[in-house]
């Protein structure tokens, strides 16, 4: 009798293998084992390799008998795997055929167990051609080049004391203490007391307390209500109302220099008309680069719309480990110490897991596109993306080649990205195109 391999579809995302390996193989593999541990076999009174095999079974049972089951598992395991081609995302979990029964080798008796496995789910990706996507105008205004004007004149500006109530733009320094409504009242929390010195406007503090500030002078103090969003990053606050006291020590003005050649030639122009050129074209390229990243974004939210599809929990948890390393290392050039970096990385885990999820549907999706269009890297897609990569790393191509080649692992995912890249490139070639604003128009 041959082992039998059953596939059962448990979703699109997690199929599982009953796996049932008849009592003659079992019996066969453990008697073949029990051979194997007789020529190592160490009982006192008999040479290594001497000791007779109804000993080595009374005294090695346990440990034969966990080499057979392994044995087994991961023949027919592999068996399973060659006989059902699927794609499997991370490490399987074994149990028993009965519920709650954990897998063994019983005497004379056939061996049965199920392997549970994700896998990326087969899809035949639909309404990809012909997209209505949006992108925002790449278009600089004179609004853009005043904000340059304005991060430059902040550089230069000065910070005076203000005999007057703080508007949006001062600096406010103020002590302040918050409360918790909870079913007790108003409750102190002492995570919700301490001092500030925060810039009215900057996004440094939360709106709704934000606006409490404005109209204060310096020596006033103000009691006000506010309310957490239910969204809010810090599950302690989510949802609820709070109370705050704040005592407003001084505030201060940004008083901002003329905008001068002299003040331009400081950073590095050679004069007004020179830093009106330059600072058009930095932005041209910017705002190219966020048009064009806003037309991906908006193409993958509506492909994902028109898709609806599971997606395996092992490669979403691989990429917020992913997303996780990267804010990591960021926090980090920033100086943030490790408990600080930890702090910051839970807070932002359910964004993480968005972000994802998304990352791993718009891959699975795309993959799938390639497939159906035939789309494949040719050498020349290759080597010119090779060129774009090594000119924006300041190294020679040859250099990158090199590196690559030399890692099969890092070539694969390379030319993965490619592939990838002529897919987006192909359906935003098939797409209607619109700027936000036109979009709103119609």
């Amino acid at each position: 009798m041959e082992t039998q391999i059953k596939l059962e579809n448990v979703s699109t995302v997690q199929k599982k293998f009953i796996v049932t390996i008849p009592a003659g193989k079992v019996s066969q593999t453990v008697e073949k084992k029990f051979a194997e541990a007789q020529k190592t076999a160490k009982i006192k009174g008999f040479r290594p390799g001497k000791v007779p095999l109804n000993l080595v079974k009374q005294y090695y049972k346990e440990e034969v008998n966990q080499s057979a089951l392994n044995s087994l598992i991961n023949e027919t395991y592999n068996e399973a795997l060659k006989k059902h081609e699927l794609r499997i995302v991370g490490e399987p979990s074994f149990e028993g055929a009965k519920e709650k029964e954990h897998i063994h080798i019983a005497e004379g008796q056939e061996l049965s167990y199920v392997a549970t496995v994700e896998v990326v789910p087969e899809v035949d990706p639909k309404d990809y051609k012909g997209l209505s996507v949006e992108k925002v105008s790449a278009e600089v205004t004179a609004e853009d080049i005043e904000k340059v004007k304005k991060n430059l004149l902040d550089r230069k500006a000065e910070i005076t004391p203000a005999a007057r109530a703080a508007k949006t733009g001062d600096f406010v320094d103020f002590k302040y203490e918050g409360k918790i409504k909870t079913d007790k009242g108003m409750e102190s929390q002492p995570n919700l007391s301490g001092e500030r010195n925060a810039e009215i406007g900057s996004g440094q503090l939360l709106p709704e307390f934000e606006k409490n500030l404005i109209g204060l002078k310096a020596g006033e103090n103000k009691t006000f209500k506010m309310n957490y969003d239910k969204e809010f990053t810090d599950a302690n606050l989510a949802g609820k109302e709070a109370e705050y006291t704040v005592d407003v020590r001084e505030v201060k003005e940004k008083v901002l220099p003329a905008f001068t050649e002299e003040l331009v030639k400081e950073f590095g122009y050679e004069s007004l008309a020179d830093f009106e050129t330059k600072s058009k074209e930095m932005l041209a390229k910017n705002k190219a680069e966020e048009s064009d990243n806003s037309l991906r974004n908006n193409m993958i939210e509506k492909l994902i719309e028109k898709n609806a599809i599971e997606v395996p929990q092992g490669l979403v948890y691989s990429q917020m480990r992913a997303l996780a390393d990267d804010y990591s290392n960021e926090l980090k050039r920033y100086g943030f110490n490790d408990q600080m970096v930890q702090s910051a990385i839970v807070s932002q885990l359910q964004d993480f897991k968005k972000r994802a999820e998304t990352q791993v549907r718009a891959g699975i999706l795309l993959d799938a596109i390639a497939k159906k269009e035939k789309i494949v890297a040719k050498p020349a897609d290759i080597e010119a993306e090779m060129a774009k990569m090594a000119a924006s790393y300041g190294v020679e191509v040859k250099m990158l080649k090199d590196r690559l080649d030399a890692n099969p692992r890092d070539l694969s995912n390379f030319e993965y990205r490619v592939r990838e890249e002529l897919t987006i490139q192909m359906i935003l070639g098939a797409a209607k195109v619109a700027t936000a604003k036109e979009a709103k128009k119609k």
